[in-house]
């Protein structure tokens, strides 16, 4: 995973380089809210119990 994620800050340093600093504040803000998204997608429980409704008054 290291070296992954590594490869994947190279990827965005370069890929800031050509913009104005406003440009790459915007982009790196948006590459925060989707990594985060992205945090929140993976913590979410698979397992999850489904709440049943129909019986819960019983």
């Amino acid at each position: 995973m290291d070296n992954k994620l590594k490869a994947l800050k190279q990827q965005a340093t370069e890929a800031s380089l050509g913009m104005e600093r406003d440009e790459a504040a915007q982009f790196f803000s948006e590459l925060a809210d989707w990594a985060y998204a992205q945090y929140e997608a993976m913590s979410i429980d698979d397992y999850c119990e489904m709440q049943d409704y129909e019986n819960d008054n019983q």
